[in-house]
């Protein structure tokens, strides 16, 4: 009866251990293809997007084609001037901005290097009157 008894625990042990091995295996192969998955998606959506970029500018640099072949060239002409124009002030604006901020930081430097001659003066004075009172 033991023996009996054994061998069936020893059968029915080895039978669990060989599902939850298989179910183990299952359960790794699913998540290595989830991972797969999400990394495949996210792949394509870069690349569509990518595409969508390349078709719009495709078609952006057409129309400026046919807009140059057309009878438009004063009008372009005209748009491609004021749109220059735009960038000169813009241009000149950043200008003006970044000179201010020249002046502003020479100003500081120029603050710090008196600050630093009076600390100068102060400690040659503390120092000589160290040495005399010493």
């Amino acid at each position: 009866f033991r023996s009996q008894r054994n061998l069936y625990l020893s059968g029915f042990s080895l039978f669990l251990w060989l599902v939850l091995r298989r179910t183990v295996t299952l359960l790794t192969q699913l998540a290595k293809g989830m991972a797969s998955h999400a990394a495949l998606e996210t792949q394509v959506n870069d690349a569509t997007e990518a595409a969508k970029k390349y078709m719009a500018e495709n078609e952006r640099l057409q129309e400026a084609l046919s807009e140059k072949g057309s009878s438009k060239k004063k009008e372009s002409a005209e748009a491609t001037d004021e749109k220059l124009k735009e960038e000169i002030e813009h241009l000149k604006a950043e200008l003006q901005k970044t000179s201010n901020a020249l002046h502003k930081a020479n100003s500081e430097v120029a603050a710090v290097k008196k600050q630093s001659e009076g600390l100068k003066r102060e400690y040659d004075h503390l120092m000589k009157e160290y040495e005399r009172l010493q």
